[in-house]
């Protein structure tokens, strides 16, 4: 069975590849081999029997910035890129397409932790421009393809980008800690685990939405100063406070729809495998 995987160098596509058992199956182009801009001559090509879209601009905050823009690159990328891959794909191709828990509003009025079944916000003031880009691109792939939701995605490694925990465990090494939310309710996705149902997926041809996440929530200051004190910090220094409701989703939270590992156990295999910001 072949596999392509776009997004094969980031923080998730990459340790999909590393850990997935039939390398030889695997199609991982760079950027200068595919395009989303330009999908189909690639697939006509490869025929690929699966395409992982990990494919995805990410960066919140510069999306943000560019918020009603459709000729920006967060749309361009997450919305046109998926429409031109989907309609690129031949008629022999399952799409397994990657999402995240931003598709909802985290408010008081529609909180979490969401199920698997939980549709998408539709109105784009509710969510970051991100969170709207990625809703959309989910309702472009609708019945086409497999869509898969990740929620703040972590591993021990990963030198090109730092994730949820290593950011703020370098940033305490720095000194510059910020203040830690003790008010929000999150979830998060450990990736190696994450990969492991993925792989599962494709291999027993699962189809539907499905949530990638420990099963049970925490807040900011609650992760991050376990993290901190496992290792062996002083955390008497590290500053509370409260989230802004207008500027990040308060009650967020996906609940898994495989088994997944509860969140301490997995800051603990973090630990293991010698977690590392460089």
């Amino acid at each position: 069975m072949k596999t392509l995987v776009t997004g094969a160098f980031g923080l998730v596509g990459s340790r999909f590849v590393e850990l997935y058992p039939h390398p030889q199956d695997l199609l991982t182009p760079g950027l200068g081999e595919f395009d989303l801009a330009h999908p189909g001559e690639y697939l006509a090509k490869e025929n690929p029997d699966v395409v992982l879209n990990f494919a995805a601009y990410t960066n919140v905050s510069e999306a943000e910035k560019q918020r009603g823009d459709q000729n920006g690159p967060c749309w361009q990328i997450n919305v046109e890129g998926t429409k031109n891959l989907v309609a690129a794909l031949l008629a022999n191709t399952r799409l397994i397409h990657i999402s995240t828990n931003y598709v909802f509003s985290g408010s008081a009025a529609d909180p979490g932790p969401y199920a698997a079944d939980h549709q998408p916000e539709t109105n784009s003031q509710l969510l970051t421009w991100y969170g709207y880009s990625k809703a959309e691109a989910e309702r472009v792939v609708g019945d086409r393809g497999t869509v898969v939701r990740l929620i703040s995605p972590i591993r021990a490694k990963y030198p090109a980008k730092l994730d949820y925990l290593r950011k703020p465990l370098d940033l305490f090494n720095q000194g510059k800690l910020y203040p830690l939310f003790t008010d929000q309710q999150i979830s998060l996705t450990y990736i190696d685990e994450a990969c492991l149902a993925l792989q599962k997926i494709i291999d027993q041809n699962l189809s539907g939405v499905f949530h990638m996440s420990c099963p049970d929530t925490t807040t900011p200051y609650e992760i991050i100063t376990y993290l901190l004190q496992k290792l062996g910090k002083d955390i008497s220094g590290v500053q509370k406070s409260s989230v802004d409701p207008k500027r990040y989703p308060k009650f967020g939270g996906l609940k898994p729809s495989f088994d997944f590992s509860p969140w301490k156990q997995v800051v603990d295999k973090l630990i293991e495998q010698g977690i590392a910001t460089s």
